[in-house]
């Protein structure tokens, strides 16, 4: 049985729908110990990871021990970053760009529509920074709007990836190398 949604939302929001390994955007929930090792479906099994993550770290038993101490450790550290501001304001919105950054990853949706929500967000939430979150967040800022390019794909935007699984084909993305049908890792 897989985890309910009720957890898998509560990990997302625990860690600021990011990676507690590489601190990415765009998260799912993972079970430490695998289900088919006893694993259990509650929260202290679940760790949010990115798909690269899981897939490089996720399946390796030695890894569990240093999973769950980034787990805990990026749990704390959105518990500081976060205190004085109320995510619950924004989660509704959170989601939201959360999906359509996995829409954009799988070649469904135009980056576009991303960066008017971004810019929705935070003309929103701008009059809540506090000190204790405004490193966060012009780091962040810096490190979103120097990252190169001009979209999350290749140079060539045109240029496509058929999954030797599946057969689906897509745009490739920067950093993404997993089919976004089958989760197949494709390498390039």
């Amino acid at each position: 049985m897989p985890f309910t949604e009720r957890v898998k939302d509560e990990v997302k929001r625990k860690a600021a729908f990011r990676c507690c390994r590489c601190q990415n955007i765009g998260v799912d929930v993972h079970h430490i110990i695998p289900e088919s090792k006893g694993g259990s479906n509650d929260i202290s099994n679940a760790a949010p990871l990115c798909q690269y993550c899981h897939a490089q770290f996720g399946d390796n038993p030695q890894k569990r021990k240093e999973i769950t101490q980034m787990r805990d450790w990026w749990y704390e550290r959105c518990e500081r970053m976060y205190s004085n501001q109320d995510l619950k304001d924004y989660s509704g919105d959170i989601s939201q760009i959360n999906e359509k950054l996995n829409d954009i990853q799988q070649g469904q949706s135009d980056i576009s529509d991303l960066k008017q929500m971004l810019k929705d967000l935070t003309n929103e939430s701008i009059d809540d920074i506090t000190p204790g979150t405004a490193t966060s967040v012009v780091s962040d800022f810096v490190n979103a709007s120097t990252t190169p390019s001009k979209s999350f794909f290749e140079e060539n935007d045109d240029e496509t990836v058929c999954c030797p699984n599946c057969g689906y084909t897509f745009r490739r993305l920067i950093g993404y190398n997993f089919c976004p049908k089958c989760g197949e890792w494709i390498a390039t």
